[in-house]
């Protein structure tokens, strides 16, 4: 490593280096060259160091080069004649590639105080030599940064040395760390902070100045984000020092708990060492060039073999996933059309596999085959990753055979995930080829292949049927097939991918003929969504596979007039004797659509009862409205009163609509609590008129089973036929503006217009921007925290960890968001996320009060991810965070649906210390029962029952006795919502004894809740 004397360009004192044997001048620092005049290095280098400095002609008669060795540090003082000054100087030696360099650092004895020129200079010389040494001890530019944290930490006495760098604009991470013996690590739990809980350390640094802090306790209330941040890692007292580059701050080292003795030494160590870090990380960077230059794959720009040999040596942390591609039938395709369009063709797959994964980890390890790595990446996250490759591959034109493997096992058997990877890429591959056209004579004629039996097979009764009576199969298929309004029917040959079809499935269907080859892929075309698709093909490939003989699945397919349908797929596979080849499949495909025709709650029709009708519009160009409508709070009725209750108060609302509508307007069931009304064409009524009968009609049954909500339920609009929409565009639109009526409760109905259009797009953009923002690690995610307060005296004692996303610069309500997360199950990794954050948090919350808690919502959907309770427990010893100081909030509905997953959850938080708390806890029979069955420490009162709090005493009474049973029962009772003054005073006088609510405190940013609590604690 050539030495990189710009570690002394700034500093403040003159030095200079010369080669020890000729008394060359190799290097002057900027200080020295300004007193000397010098502008370029052009006007020294190569010149003696005698004559430049001293003005001899000859080796000046004090030379003291005789006496220099390396590790020692020489000290004298002389008067400089070309200068006319006196100076005190620091000479030492260091060697690099058998060539020995003098370094003298020299003080102008005029300007400092002879007690600090007789001690300072010498210690700081002494660790800038040994640090210059332990640098050339090693080519490893990281190595040698280590290696320089360690001998100062060390020299200065301290607890850890460190370097941290930006990583992105508002986010650092600790690359580099030491730490003294009995000092544990932080390294780990400090990658990827937000730079905001030190911004006030920059305009120091900007102006090169190392920061001296000898004791945290001055910056508590000036900055309460550091405070949190440096007291939660033990640290009292530190010095950081800037790293520079091109005059931008690109990171700092720093040392904490430094000895006190040493803090006269640090400035000048500190101002240097950032100079060193500077060039080694330089050298990484030169180095990494070099590597990723050299362990590329010109064709693509992905790692090279060598590359995964390189990645094996290191130290791989579980867990990590594997995934296996390889081109099939790549060599044909070069074949037949050159290898131009092969080098196409592997890019285009490459850049396949790149946008689906997501990932630079992506090595070309053949002329057709890929490895994709996964690190650090949770099992759910990993599966995810697959299916969305896969969902790729199946809309591509070329085929990617594909295997995988993830473990989280220490320690990591690498090559054996690898070869697992591998042997199941080769079974996809197998399977591909297996029902691919793989038999040269398949265009020569469709003729009749004899099922060959085995001697020893006994016959069965419709075979020795068959060979005793004449019969036509031809007319056995078509009476079977003929006027089948329910049922299609296909069968075919396996090895040759050839299929033959009934006559309706071949018309209602859009194929060309009933002859059909590759009927798999055409018919995977005509299934409705990816979704779909991916479980068609994981169910074709399982089968395959696991040389299953029969395959039953349910899913929707589009006909050829674009009409969706539900249909149940059965087929029957037959494989040769060894159960080594499939030869035969046939089977039935059955309309599903009248088994779903009623809904059993509202005895309405569903959605595609409708679609005849409205087809027949749109024939027409005879114009009606259609009226769709949620019905709200149903969820949270579910939770408080029990599901047979909602569903009781949807079987009232549905017959009293039939009853009272139905002459006019026929009703649908959509997805969800949502409903449609197609008004009848004859109809003249206003549509406000329709949609207040409606609303009238649905506020009577909620008051009427004494719910008190105050949007019951949202309206959308629309006029059909309209534009060029089929039926089933239609109902999906109108679903999309019942949700941004749901959002938008000042107006009465939601109207399909260009302004609603522009909605639904930027309702459909944003579910695919969150989608991206969770799959790049919850970017334009933070959570914010709800202080919690006890009602004794007001004081902070906890919070609630709120998730929070922001879209277009924007916050987005959680009650848009977060439906979005759970519909397409992105809330298992934002869950683990909002834990992650959670922990963090609170172990920084906790320096300013050793009792502080946080709370954090797990869901009913977050229970069926099988990787939560291992990641919490992970998380928890990464942060060595207590678990007492978490608190995980349940629902009620969590309790009622999954009992058996809840205890098995509950049971487990309770093993790490965690509490339970029960949230929005209700009135009735449901949460009384839940207060007596599972083991929660506090009981959160829903704010609904607020409102009959105030309206009479007897309501209070009530609530005091269920104030009174939880404090029986040893649990704690915190009232959530409190918003007004004498909400307040009634509350404190229930005996509860935590609110929350915006009459104390707003949701806060995180370092919003730090300065609270450095003002309320003490």
């Amino acid at each position: 490593m050539a030495f990189p004397w710009e570690f002394f360009e700034e500093l403040g004192e003159m030095v200079y280096v010369s080669d020890l044997e000729t008394d060359t001048l190799v290097y002057m620092n900027a200080n020295l060259r300004n007193v000397l005049g010098y502008q370029s290095r052009e006007e020294y280098v190569g010149k003696k160091c005698y004559n430049i400095l001293q003005g001899y002609d000859s080796q000046c008669p004090f030379c003291n080069n005789a006496e220099l060795e390396p590790g020692k540090c020489l000290t004298w003082a002389r008067e400089n004649f070309i200068l006319n000054r006196k100076f005190l100087a620091k000479d030492s030696v260091v060697c690099q590639e058998g060539k020995k360099y003098r370094i003298e650092v020299a003080i102008d004895m005029d300007s400092v105080g002879t007690n600090q020129l007789q001690s300072l200079p010498s210690r700081v010389i002494e660790i800038f030599n040994g640090c210059l040494q332990r640098m050339i001890a090693t080519t490893s530019p990281d190595v040698a940064i280590d290696n320089v944290l360690s001998y100062m930490g060390e020299n200065l006495l301290c607890d850890r040395a460190y370097v941290f760098q930006w990583n992105h604009s508002d986010r650092m991470c600790n690359v580099h760390e030491w730490c003294a013996e009995g000092v544990v690590p932080q390294k780990k739990i400090l990658q990827n902070e937000s730079v905001d809980s030190i911004q006030w350390l920059f305009p120091i640094l900007e102006k090169e100045k190392v920061i001296i802090i000898d004791d945290v306790a001055q910056i508590r209330k000036q900055y309460p984000a550091s405070y949190a941040f440096l007291k939660s890692q033990d640290i009292s007292s530190f010095a950081v020092g800037p790293i520079k580059r091109d005059g931008e701050i690109i990171g700092f080292v720093g040392v904490d708990k430094p000895d006190t003795r040493m803090l006269p030494v640090i400035k000048s160590v500190l101002e240097v060492i950032g100079y060193f870090v500077l060039s080694l990380l330089k050298g990484r960077e030169r180095i990494e060039y070099l590597e990723k230059t050299g362990l590329r794959d010109p064709l693509t720009g992905a790692f090279n073999r060598n590359a995964l040999v390189e990645y094996d040596r290191q130290s791989i942390i579980a867990p990590v996933g594997v995934i296996y591609c390889d081109i099939t039938d790549l060599k044909k395709l070069n074949d037949a059309f050159g290898p131009v369009k092969g080098d196409q063709i592997i890019r285009h797959c490459y850049e396949l596999i790149h946008r689906a994964l997501d990932t630079d980890l992506i090595y070309r390890t053949g002329g057709d085959e890929f490895v994709v790595l996964c690190p650090e990446c949770e099992q759910s996250k990993f599966n995810e990753k697959v299916r969305r490759l896969r969902r790729m591959i199946h809309k591509d034109e070329y085929h990617i055979a594909i295997g995988y493997a993830w473990s989280d096992q220490q320690p990591l058997q690498f090559d054996e995930l690898i070869a697992t990877a591998d042997h199941m890429m080769y079974e996809n591959k197998q399977n591909y080829y297996a029902w691919k056209n793989m038999v040269h004579d398949t265009n020569q004629g469709y003729g009749v292949t004899k099922d060959v039996e085995h001697p020893d097979r006994p016959k069965s009764q419709f075979r020795k049927f068959l060979e005793n009576t004449y019969y036509d199969m031809e007319m056995v298929f078509e009476s079977i097939a003929q006027h089948n309004l329910s049922s299609y029917f296909y069968f075919g040959d396996m090895q040759k991918d050839l299929f033959y079809i009934s006559d309706n499935m071949r018309d209602d269907f859009g194929f060309e003929s009933n002859v059909v080859p590759g009927l798999f892929r055409a018919w995977s075309r005509r299934i409705s969504t990816p979704e779909f698709q991916d479980i068609f093909w994981q169910d074709v490939s399982a089968m395959l596979r696991e040389k299953r003989t029969s395959h039953n699945l349910r899913y929707q397919v589009r006909d050829v007039h674009g009409n969706i349908k539900w249909i149940q797929c059965y087929g029957i596979m037959k494989w040769s004797q060894d159960k080594s080849t499939p030869l035969f499949f046939s089977g039935r495909v059955s309309h599903q659509d009248n088994e779903f025709v009623i809904d059993p709650i509202t005895n309405f029709p569903r959605e595609t009862a409708a679609f005849g009708q409205l087809n027949e519009l749109r024939k027409s160009g005879q114009k009606t409205q259609i009226v769709g409508f949620s019905l709200n709070s149903i969820t949270e009725i579910n939770s408080t009163k029990g599901r047979a209750y909602a569903d009781r108060l949807v079987k009232n609302i549905a017959h009293r609509l039939t009853e009272e509508l139905s002459w006019k307007m026929t009703f649908h069931r959509l997805e969800g609590m949502r409903c449609m009304a197609v008004v009848n064409p004859l109809c003249v009524e206003t549509n406000k008129a329709v949609v207040e009968q409606i609303r009238d009609i649905i506020e009577e049954c909620y008051e009427s089973m004494g719910i008190a909500i105050h949007h019951v339920c949202s309206f959308a609009l629309m006029e059909y036929p309209c534009e060029d929409l089929t039926p089933e565009d239609m109902v999906e639109n109108l679903v999309a503006l019942i949700r941004i009526a749901k959002q938008e409760t000042d107006r009465s109905f939601m109207e399909y217009s260009i302004e609603s259009i522009k909605r639904i797009q930027q309702m459909s953009n944003m579910a695919l921007e969150l989608e991206q923002d969770v799959l790049h690690d919850m970017n334009n995610f933070r959570v914010v925290v709800q202080p919690v307060v006890s009602a004794k005296d007001g004081s902070v004692i906890g919070g609630e960890t709120l998730l929070r996303w922001t879209f277009k610069e924007k916050d987005v309500s959680p009650a848009v968001f977060i439906p979005i997360l759970e519909k397409d199950n992105m809330i298992h990794m934002a869950g683990r996320w909002v834990f992650e954050q959670a922990a963090r948090s609170c172990m920084q919350m906790i320096a300013y009060n050793p009792e502080f808690y946080l709370t954090f919502n797990v869901s009913l959907h977050q229970l069926s991810d099988t990787e939560l309770l291992k990641f919490m427990q992970r998380t928890l010893e990464k942060y060595q965070l207590d678990g007492s100081h978490l608190v995980v909030e349940l629902t009620e509905s969590c309790l009622d649906e999954q009992p058996e997953m809840l205890e098995h959850f509950v049971n487990a938080c309770s093993a790490m210390g965690m509490r339970i708390a029960l949230d929005d806890f209700g009135s009735g029979y449901s949460s009384l029962r839940m207060l007596l069955q599972y083991p929660s420490s506090i009981i959160k009162l829903d704010r609904s029952l607020l409102q009959e709090i105030t309206e009479s005493d007897q309501k209070m009474h009530f609530i005091r006795s269920i104030v009174y049973a939880c404090h029986q029962f040893g649990k704690k009772v915190c009232m959530e919502g409190v918003e007004r003054t004498d909400q307040n005073t009634i509350i404190r006088d229930t005996g509860c004894d935590m609110i929350q609510g915006y009459y104390y405190y707003r949701p806060m940013e995180l370092a919003a809740i730090y300065s609270l609590l450095s003002e309320k604690t003490h």
